[in-house]
């Protein structure tokens, strides 16, 4: 949303996507969860992206929660970004890891938002903050990297459905300290034999 308004205010015409699939704080705003908010287009898939920018000119395309689409929108972002004719600029938001603490795949596939980082100029990645309270009430206050699922107020196990649009009823955020989602196999295991 800042990069947004930065464009805003550099006089571009920025067109802001969110998908049909993220209704938690409105139908017609991009929200943060501190509720800023910003006018985007809802819509269903990229072709609808694609059906909006055939009948508009725009210089600035956001992206929000980018991993609710279909795979089809890496390729559409590598050709937006490959044809310099157009010179439209895109902004893509989205999670890096599921809840699992894996890669976030794109709706049915096994694609993930991953693929986007090499045809990016810039990343910037954002942590939260870890939410985690210890039984004295004390909030960890560490650098966040995991979005902890909760069901019940307790880590919901691997197995739970991938998608579950929510906020901080089902998530908190979470340091790898605090992070923990029961069944989930070690990702990977370092042996020291020195």
């Amino acid at each position: 949303m800042r990069l947004a308004r930065r464009e805003f205010v550099a006089g571009r015409k920025v067109v802001l996507f969110k998908p049909c699939l993220d209704d938690r704080y409105s139908k017609t705003h991009i929200d943060s969860h501190n509720k800023s908010q910003l006018p985007a287009v809802v819509v269903k898939n990229t072709k609808e992206i694609m059906d909006y920018l055939a009948q508009n000119n725009v210089d600035v395309i956001g992206i929000d929660e980018i991993h609710f689409f279909t795979d089809d929108v890496v390729n559409f972002c590598v050709d937006i970004v490959q044809d310099k004719s157009k010179r439209v600029k895109i902004i893509a938001g989205g999670l890096s890891k599921d809840f699992r603490g894996e890669p976030f795949k794109f709706m049915n596939s096994h694609r993930h938002i991953g693929e986007l980082m090499p045809h990016a100029a810039s990343i910037i990645v954002l942590h939260a903050i870890c939410t985690y309270k210890d039984k004295s009430g004390n909030i960890c206050g560490k650098s966040a990297d995991y979005s902890q699922r909760l069901i019940d107020g307790k880590p919901a196990p691997y197995d739970s459905p991938l998608i579950l649009v929510g906020s901080t009823e089902c998530y908190e955020a979470r340091c790898g300290q605090h992070y923990h989602v029961p069944g989930r196999k070690k990702l990977l295991q370092f042996i020291d034999k020195s």
